[in-house]
């Protein structure tokens, strides 16, 4: 009994996700130094300024991770864990998938909504501190912020995020995994929800 009383009391979100998180911040770091924002102009002056975001998004994630505190309630069953990764980690999938040419227009129309979603996503996570978790889990109620307006910011800004991304080489593969991603962040603040409720 007390061997499972010790690896429950482990914190294995903390012990495995900061580590993957760790290694996305450092093929982040390394996409700074390439790709089309050495083109210049205004999208490629906003895709370096998503990249430089989107590195202070994994520095926040695993300083948070490392920081935070006992959760006081968590959700039962394996699912809601693995929509919490799925959803997390399912945007992963866009460079291996197809894009089709795009419109120049609408092309920066979706690095502007990545800046924008990621940002805003930036901000929501500075604001939840020591409360940031990714299954679902309860710690404290965050209220500030964006949270005093939106229920929960950074899946909205994520999503946004995501959905610039995929107008900027759009693809019915593409499509796909936004509805997706769509669908179990539903799922997510619906097992988030039933917590607070408890």
């Amino acid at each position: 009994m007390r061997l499972k009383d010790q690896f429950t009391s482990i914190d294995l979100e903390r012990l495995f996700l900061a580590p993957v998180i760790s290694l996305m911040l450092v093929f982040s770091t390394l996409g700074l130094f390439r790709g089309s924002h050495t083109t210049g102009g205004l999208v490629g002056t906003l895709t370096l300024c998503y990249r430089i975001l989107l590195v202070l998004f994994y520095v926040m994630a695993v300083a948070m991770l490392l920081a935070r505190g006992a959760a006081k309630a968590k959700s039962k069953g394996i699912l809601p864990r693995i929509a919490a990764y799925a959803g997390t980690f399912a945007p992963l999938l866009l460079p291996f998938v197809s894009s089709s040419p795009v419109w120049a227009p609408l092309a920066a129309v979706g690095v502007v909504l990545q800046v924008l979603g990621l940002g805003f996503a930036l901000y929501s996570l500075g604001t939840l501190r020591r409360s940031f978790g990714v299954a679902p889990q309860v710690r404290t109620l965050v209220r500030t912020g964006p949270y005093r307006v939106i229920r929960h910011p950074l899946y909205v800004g994520e999503f946004v995020s995501l959905l610039g991304a995929v107008l900027v080489g759009p693809s019915w593969e593409k499509a796909l995994i936004l509805v997706a991603c769509a669908a179990i962040q539903v799922y997510r603040v619906l097992q988030e929800e039933s917590l607070f409720e408890t």
